[in-house]
């Protein structure tokens, strides 16, 4: 990683990009030696990724394989245009977020209980507020779901966790984004606010 000043080393941060970050990005090596970059929904447990998709394909033939791979997600909070800090220059323009990437193996999931743990696992996640009978191997409901739908999972041998939050700019400069972030009010900015804040306590 060049940019050292936004490596981060703590690993719970993981836990807050994967949990809220709804699409991942699944990177191959292709037969043809190409790098192919598959946008998919996923959930995570621990350091694990689920990711569900088609039983035939390109993605599958390589995932059979047991290849290396690279996940990453991100999770984007707010641009910052250049006027807020300068009047003139347009270098000052920034996005604030949080990103993890994964070097790992990825693999397709064989064992049905490990499938329906998965694919519980997903649903939990992007459809939190339930209204769906639990998934479960031996259940007639979902036995289309069994016979049609892949489970594939990644287990990660390194994570790298990057996060731009300006921390090495001055308190004044701090405060007056979080300022501007609170009276803007967009998206992610009072979330982004809470972020800066927590940099001034540290």
């Amino acid at each position: 990683m060049r940019r050292t000043e936004h490596k981060c080393g703590d690993i719970t941060e993981f836990e807050t990009i994967s949990s809220s970050a709804d699409v991942g990005y699944l990177g191959l090596l292709t037969t043809d030696g190409y790098p192919r970059v598959i946008p998919v929904n996923f959930a995570t447990e621990g350091e694990t990724v689920y990711f569900h998709g088609a039983i035939e394909g390109e993605k599958y033939d390589l995932l059979k394989e047991s290849p290396k791979v690279t996940f990453s997600m991100n999770l984007v909070y707010s641009y910052i245009p250049s006027y807020w800090t300068s009047k003139k220059s347009a270098g000052t323009a920034t996005m604030f977020y949080k990103s993890a990437l994964i070097k790992g193996r990825g693999s397709i999931v064989t064992d049905e209980q490990e499938k329906a743990f998965a694919l519980n696992l997903l649903m939990k996640k992007h459809q939190p507020e339930g209204g769906y009978q639990p998934i479960t191997a031996d259940d007639p409901l979902y036995e289309h779901i069994f016979k049609a739908t892949a489970i594939f999972r990644i287990d990660a041998d390194q994570i790298d966790i990057k996060i731009n939050f300006r921390k090495k700019k001055s308190r004044e400069y701090n405060l007056g984004l979080i300022k501007n972030l609170e009276n803007r009010g967009m998206g992610r900015d009072l979330a982004t606010a809470a972020e800066i804040r927590k940099i001034l306590e540290d």
